[in-house]
């Protein structure tokens, strides 16, 4: 699982040890990801840690590359890695674009192309994806990140009709988590130089990290329910809020009567 260093990938990875799976954990951050290794070596797990970077298809390719030859196959595959910024769309540099677009986007193709041929092979597996509530909804001031994540439902959805296409027992769930306690805030401190600085707000910063640790669900609670869904009930759209699919319906609703969706139209789940 890639992103695994914190939040809903160790999260993940915690809830699949414990239904008895050995599991490879991967993340840019090598020194968190060192520490996650250790935690879930200390409940028991069977783990590879395997520093990657995402955006780089090499990189990707060799985690997969490593999972195989340790392992020797692969049963569930989880492209969960993610970073945001924030700005108005307009403001944001094209390396804020780039990067977002590069981990969040490029980040599931390399997972893609690196895992399916090879679970194909295998017969049988699935690829947890991970999206978001944003994936169905509209914010201002987080224009690259949204669209991102719309990107990533939709490569979901296509990839799994291309493997019911290709009469595939492989499958496909796209989890649209909601507010997590997570390293989120904190994930332009892992930006490659190769994007430039981020121009950080510390008040903002500040803001998410106090609203994720309020309102955030515990990973490893909100893990546990996708992993049911994803692998023993064969769910494809896993929302962690139950609100969230009437803010679906309600965007629906707006754009098919000509209508921008307002965010308090979306936050109060109603069309107005």
């Amino acid at each position: 699982m890639t992103g695994a260093a914190g939040g809903l990938g160790l999260g993940l990875a915690a809830g699949l040890s414990d239904r008895g799976a050995r599991v490879v954990i991967a993340d840019i951050d090598t020194e968190a990801l060192g520490e996650a290794e250790s935690q879930l070596r200390a409940a028991g797990a069977e783990v590879l840690a395997v520093p990657t970077d995402v955006t780089k298809s090499d990189s990707v390719a060799a985690l997969a590359d490593r999972a195989f030859e340790r392992f020797g196959r692969v049963d569930v595959v989880c492209l969960n890695a993610g970073v945001s910024v924030r700005g108005r769309s307009w403001e944001l540099t094209v390396e804020d674009w780039r990067w977002v677009y590069d981990v969040n986007v490029f980040g599931v193709v390399h997972g893609v192309r690196s895992f399916v041929p090879r679970l194909l092979e295998q017969g049988a597996g699935h690829v947890l994806i991970t999206a978001s509530n944003s994936s169905v909804t509209t914010l201002p001031s987080v224009a690259a990140y949204i669209s991102s994540k719309h990107a990533v439902l939709s490569l979901a959805e296509t990839l799994r009709q291309d493997l019911l296409a290709a009469g595939s027992q492989v499958g496909v769930s796209a989890v649209l988590p909601g507010a997590i306690r997570s390293r989120m805030a904190d994930a332009f401190r892992r930006r490659p130089a190769e994007y430039g600085a981020y121009r950080v707000d510390p008040e903002v910063v500040d803001r998410s990290k106090a609203f994720l640790a309020q309102h955030g669900m515990d990973p490893r609670v909100m893990a546990d329910g996708i992993l049911q869904q994803a692998l023993d009930d064969h769910v494809f759209c896993i929302f962690t809020d139950s609100g969230d699919s009437a803010m679906l319906e309600a965007r629906t609703e707006a754009l098919s009567a000509g209508r921008l969706a307002s965010v308090d139209m979306l936050v109060n789940k109603e069309v107005k």
